[in-house]
């Protein structure tokens, strides 16, 4: 994969990446944070510079992410290696964190789970973004 082609598909994933995040943890679990803003979790609109470092760690994720994608053979369609993209990804990435703040956190356990299942699915997408964006160069690399 070319660098450009590298840099494109790492900037359309932290696009999505950054959609999701807001959609699921912004808008559809927003109610489930509520009881813990101050405690804890921080209220987004209060300015908390630590609010910065969420782009970085979507940056972080989806740049590996298309690093393994290019050095990685993934059997199958571009659909089918986005999907397994985004399962590799969901399971070093997200699965282990949400994981992890649930056994040190007192986090209740339908809401890791909704946020299991929701950060699944945003991985699944992210994923195919790439599968998608780097098809090109991928399919010529292949060949």
């Amino acid at each position: 994969m070319t660098t450009l082609r590298k840099v494109a598909t790492t900037g359309a994933a932290f696009l999505v990446s950054q959609v999701l995040a807001v959609a699921v943890h912004g808008f559809i679990l927003s109610k489930d944070y509520e009881p813990f803003y101050g405690t804890l979790s921080r209220k987004s609109s209060g300015g908390s510079w630590q609010m910065l470092l969420l782009p970085v760690a979507h940056l972080f994720f989806v740049s590996a992410l298309v690093w393994v994608y290019a050095r990685v053979v993934l059997q199958g369609g571009t659909f089918i290696r986005g999907l397994k993209l985004g399962v590799l990804g969901w399971m070093l990435g997200q699965a282990p964190l949400w994981l992890l703040w649930y056994a040190e956190q007192p986090w209740p356990g339908e809401l890791v789970a909704k946020q299991l299942a929701l950060e699944f699915l945003s991985s699944l997408v992210i994923g195919v973004t790439i599968a998608g964006t780097a098809r090109e160069t991928r399919a010529r690399d292949m060949a």
